[in-house]
């Protein structure tokens, strides 16, 4: 019959023996049945499988493989130094206690030849059974902590291998003046060795480096050993076997040398080879940006060299042909007076409009010019308090409309506030005019989020416009309504000029509309426009 463990029920057994089991071999019933209970008692959370006798120990063994073993020696079937001869081929680590007579001497010399560490003689005596088993309890205790250790630091060490061949990272250890290397597994792959290979000497190592940095770094390794200060990092090239080339960062410390003891080098090897070669490239890559950017700089210079002259010629070179152009005009006006044709005067007061055109044309594109150029002074500008003076100043010019204004406060932003009111002015004098055929003509100035910022918008409930042409509304002298539609006099420079405005403060502006039912200008600001003027900063 198979015999079954045997186990105790209390609670308060010694954490350590959780997991342990004993293989208890006697003959005698009586005395089986009594030391199993015993062991029980004293151990509560060990585990005992009792046999009657060797044969059936050695196959509860081959079964359940405990870790202690307490046996009688002279016993029938199987002996217990037979049993206990096996039970060491099978597990050599067994730790058994032999119980015995003063007449088994022959047995006792037995179990010293094949291992058994303890013995106890019959009759038993509680107390030296237990202070055995307390020492075996003790071994087993030890050798566990032990094999965890082992294990912890195993692991360790596949830990660190996996991280240094993740980071690319080699150590190693020289002893001097011998040169003997000890190099971990990613140190070999470093050098384009294989790991656990041939055993590297510091001069085999220095062979590996380019000729350029070999005798720097035998000269470094020198003077540290020589005034026990570290290696601070040093970058050289080592040269593989198969002709490739890698970047190493080594560093290294001189470990303190004890009497008759070697000098020790303790130190690493990071390749940086990809890294160099991101910042090869990186800088490659700057050094074309900036040459481009002097380049479009240079170009940038140019053009405003030629907007500056062109401005020149408009406003000074230009205006003096046109007044002399209105004072013919005027003059041929005067004296068609005294023509009998109608389509003398007509011609005559068109050439006069054209003429006049002419001039606002030349003072639209002046203003737009100086926009772009003008130097900016930052400050805190409030939108609302200005869009709530040129609301006003429209309405004054105009009380007969009826006319919804809703203007959202505490829009408050950082920039030049005299440029920020002539671009408000152009989107609510927009906004009045296109909405001057409503009834009930509504304009609203306010603000929404997105991604995080605030964008500003002007809507109003207007002729609105097709967006098939939405390309052409910022775009200086283009207008996608007629001039008779609406009563305006203006040049069709103003959207361009908020263009301007809004784009040297670091924002954007589109715009959507429908026909009939209104139109919405959208605009961003940056939250720290940059003062001065870019034309200034470039001359």
């Amino acid at each position: 019959m198979e015999p079954q463990p045997a186990q105790s029920q209390h609670s308060g057994a010694p954490a350590d023996l959780k997991g342990l089991s004993l293989l208890y071999v006697e003959d005698e019933a009586e005395p089986r049945g009594m030391v199993s209970k015993m062991l029980l008692l004293n151990y509560p959370n060990l585990t005992v499988y009792p046999a009657e006798n060797g044969a059936a120990g050695l196959a509860t063994f081959q079964k359940y493989l405990p870790e202690i073993v307490v046996t009688d020696i002279n016993m029938p079937v199987m002996d217990g130094i037979q049993m206990s001869r096996a039970i060491k081929e099978l597990r050599p680590d067994a730790l058994i206690i032999a119980v015995t007579a003063h007449s088994d001497t022959s047995y006792l010399l037995n179990a010293i030849q094949i291992g058994i560490h303890y013995y106890v003689l019959k009759p038993i005596n509680y107390d030296e059974l237990f202070s055995a088993l307390d020492k075996v309890l003790d071994q087993v205790a030890l050798r566990q902590l032990v094999e965890r250790q082992n294990r912890r630091i195993s692991e360790s060490e596949r830990q660190l291998a996996l991280a240094q061949r993740i980071a690319h990272l080699g150590s190693w250890q020289c002893e001097l003046p011998g040169g003997l290397m000890t190099c971990s597994d990613e140190m070999y792959r470093i050098l384009g060795l294989l790991p656990g290979g041939a055993q590297v000497r510091l001069e085999r190592f220095l062979e590996r480096m380019s000729p350029e940095d070999r005798a720097l770094l035998q000269e470094e390794l020198a003077a540290a050993t020589a005034n026990g200060q570290p290696l601070e990092a040093l970058f050289c090239r080592v040269r593989r076997e198969d002709g490739s080339e890698r970047i190493l960062k080594i560093e290294a410390t001189v470990m303190p040398a004890a009497e008759h003891v070697p000098v020790t080098l303790v130190g690493t090897a990071l390749d940086v080879t990809e890294l160099k070669r991101a910042e090869e490239e990186v800088r490659s890559l700057t050094d074309a940006l900036e040459r481009r950017v002097l380049q479009r700089t240079s170009l940038l210079q140019a053009s405003l060299q030629e907007l500056e002259h062109f401005s020149y010629l408009v406003s000074h070179d230009l205006r003096a042909p046109i007044a002399r152009l209105e004072g013919f005009c005027r003059a041929l006006l005067e004296d068609c007076g005294e023509c009998r044709s109608d389509n003398c005067r007509i011609y005559a007061e068109r050439a006069v409009r054209v003429v006049r055109q002419i001039k606002s044309i030349i003072g639209a594109f002046n203003d737009l010019s100086h926009f772009t150029r003008c130097t900016m002074e930052i400050g805190e500008v409030d939108l609302s308090a200005l869009a709530r003076g040129i609301s006003s100043d429209f309405q004054r010019t105009e009380p007969e409309r009826s006319v919804e204004v809703r203007i959202a406060e505490g829009l408050v932003v950082q920039g030049d506030g005299r440029l920020l009111k002539i671009a408000l002015e152009h989107l609510i004098g927009n906004a009045w005019k296109f909405t001057s055929k409503k009834l009930q003509a509504s304009i609203e100035f306010g603000a929404q989020g997105h991604e995080g910022s605030p964008v500003y918008f002007v809507r109003d409930n207007g002729a609105g416009f097709d967006m098939k042409y939405v390309d052409k509304l910022f775009k200086p002298f283009q207008t996608i309504h007629s001039p008779g539609e609406f009563t305006w006099s203006g040049t069709a420079i103003g959207l361009a000029t908020v263009h301007s405005i809004v784009l040297r403060h670091g924002g954007t502006i589109w715009a959507e509309g429908v026909v009939d039912k209104g139109a919405t200008f959208f605009f961003t600001l940056a939250s720290d426009p940059e003062p001065g003027s870019y034309y200034e900063r470039t001359h």
